[in-house]
This record gives structure tokens, sequence and C-alpha cells, in this order.
């Protein structure tokens, strides 16, 4: 490994001084050893010591780097700003035992703090995500979810063995904790490759299972091709079936994020209709109403329309339109009246002062 790439690990020289005056053997693991022969960033790094416990070179570890403490089994979290380092209890008593229990082969890789790698990089090399094992999913069922949001990151080929695997027990993903279903979709949604992912994940049957059998279809490829992330997706799914919201529930997603997901959706749906009537003043008080989420609603609009043939100039005509008449909604003066207001001017509380304030 060049000294170059080797920078490019957090804190890897105070580390690499750890582990040589500690007499501390042990080992960078996982995806942070991937990222690394990449060149990718890296931003949090996995750790296994095979020569003391791994509570005590934990503590040696938040000695020299101050950080919060977190445990979980067989594992403690350090929280340094900007990094996260896990330290694990190593799976077995060798290095290559450890490995073995990983995810994937693209996964199962060491490397000490000399810069050698241990474990076999082909299917790294050959852009290749494979299940490491028979229990690969039986033991964590969330790498079905997370052999897609690898291949969304990356752009990698799934090894045809593992698209058989992961058909076969589907099912499993329904026992995952929804918070890290929810934790890999983000993930998943973010990456480049998202919308090849998301057409794996549906051939497998992992998608129908996640989505409460929503159909699969061109609004789901399309949105995703936006690079908007996970919260735009659920716009789309949203758009065309309100039922799907029972959705945003199960995946324990936070209220701002249910609402700018059902806002969004329904402000698309809106944008759709005066597409077609070309209302003006209907318009301006789509804009008022929903500012905030205009931008994405404008965006999930231009998704609708394609999907649904539209032609594009008069797709990008209408979207020019809307940013016109968003530049003269005047978001100020409504703001600003109230009953009060209107009663300085001699308007009496009543029906006739409420309509006032509806109508403007």
């Amino acid at each position: 490994m060049l000294r170059s790439e080797l920078m490019n690990i957090p804190f890897y020289s105070e580390l690499q001084a750890l582990v040589k005056e500690g007499g501390f053997d042990s080992y960078l693991v996982g995806g942070c050893v991937r990222d690394v022969i990449l060149d990718r960033e890296v931003s949090d790094l996995d750790m296994v010591c095979m020569s003391h416990d791994y509570k005590k070179f934990a503590h040696a570890v938040r000695i020299l780097l101050p950080s919060a403490w977190v445990e979980f089994k067989d594992n403690i979290r350090l929280v340094c700003p900007n990094l996260e380092i896990d330290i694990s209890k190593p799976r077995g008593a060798k290095l290559d035992e450890d490995l073995m229990k990983r995810d994937f082969t693209i996964n199962n890789l060491a490397m000490d703090f000399d810069g050698n790698i241990y474990g076999d990089r082909s299917d790294l090399d050959n852009k290749i995500i494979r299940h490491v094992s028979d229990t690969t999913f039986s033991d964590d069922p969330l790498r079905l979810l997370r052999t897609f949001r690898f291949a969304a990151q990356l752009g990698f080929e799934v090894h045809p063995s593992t698209i058989d695997k992961v058909k076969a027990e589907a099912e499993l993903i329904r026992s995952s904790p929804k918070e890290r279903i929810l934790q890999e979709l983000q993930k998943l949604f973010k990456g480049d490759f998202a919308d090849n992912a998301l057409y794996m994940m549906n051939e497998c049957g992992i998608y129908p299972m996640i989505f409460e059998n929503h159909r699969y279809g061109c609004m789901s490829l399309e949105s995703c091709k936006t690079g908007k992330g996970f919260e735009f997706f659920l716009s789309s799914l949203l758009y065309e079936d309100s039922a799907i919201k029972q959705v945003l529930g199960k995946l324990s997603l936070s209220n701002a994020s249910s609402r700018k997901s059902l806002r969004t959706a329904d402000a698309a749906d809106m944008l759709y209709k005066n597409f077609v009537s070309r209302d003006k003043v209907a318009l301006r008080k789509l804009i008022y109403e929903f500012c905030d989420e205009l931008e994405d609603a404008l965006d999930l609009f231009t998704v609708a329309a394609k999907c649904d043939h539209m032609e594009l100039f008069d797709i990008e005509g209408y979207v020019h339109a809307v940013m016109i008449e968003s530049g003269l909604v005047d978001f100020e003066t409504p703001m600003k009246l109230n009953g009060g207001f209107l009663m300085n001017l001699g308007i009496k509380a009543g029906k006739v002062m409420g309509e006032i304030i509806d109508e403007v």
C-alpha cells in the first residue's frame, strides 16, 4: 500500500504509533480497507485486535483520541468529531476466521499498520459483490438490503450466485429492525447507481417487501435518477398512491421527513393539474402555500410528466413559467395581514374578516 493512500485514513499515523508502541496485534478491517483500496473517502474505521481484549484496546484508542464511548454487544463505538471508530471482538481465534464471518468478499479484507493487505481482493478488483458464506444473510438479514446499497454506491455487479441467494432468502428482510432498514435506504438513495440497484431490488423481491407491494415502475426508476435522495423517492411513491403513507410510519421516518415527502407529493399533483388548467391565480396560491417544497415538487412534476410521455418542450416551458410566477408572488404582505390589522381599517371581526384573510 502506498504511503499516500495510507494518509487518506483518518489519524493513521497516531493509530500506527499506538499499535506499535503498545504491542497491539490490531488491524483495520472491512469497508474502510475496501475504500482505501478504491481511493474513496474514509469516514469510519472498523478495527479488530487479536492480541488483547477488544475493550482494553478500545480504552487505549480512546485515550489517544478523546471520544464518546458507545457500547454494543461485542462492539465498542468511539464517536469523534467527523469520525466513528468501531472496535469489535474478533469473530474467530485467527484473523482469517474473523474475515470469513463478514458479509461480502469486497469487505472481508484486513490491513495491518504497515499497509499489508490480508484476504482475497479479486472480487474487489473485478468489481463484483458476492456473499461470503451460506449463512451470510441468516446471520444478519439486513445484509440482503446492504447488497443493493453497495451496488448503488460502488456501481459493482452483483454475482449471480448472490442474486439467487437473495431471491431464496428475501423473506428474512422482514425481521430486520425498521430503523436499520431506513439507514440503509438513505445510504442507497445517495448512491450514483441507485436506479440500477433499485431495479435489482425489485427483481429479487426485496422492493415489494419493504414498500408494501407498491408497483415498481417508471416513477420509481426516474425519481432515483434525479439523485435527490430517499425523501424525494418516497414523494414519488406517494404521488402515485397516497395509501403508501403507511410505509412512512413503518420505516420510522421522522415527522419532518414524512411531512416533507407528503407535501412534495401534494404540490406535484397540484402542479400537474395546473399544467392542464393554466390557472394563474391557483398557481400563485400553490406557490405561496408550498414555497419550501416548490423546487422538489417541480422536479417530481417533471418526472411524472415524462413518465406520461409528455413532450419535453412542453414540460420545460411550464417549469419555466412556474419559476417566473414564483418571482411575482408576494410572500411578505400576507404574513402581515391579520385580524388586528383589519380591525384598524374598520373591519369588524367575523365571517367577512376570515374571508378577506383567506382570499389574500
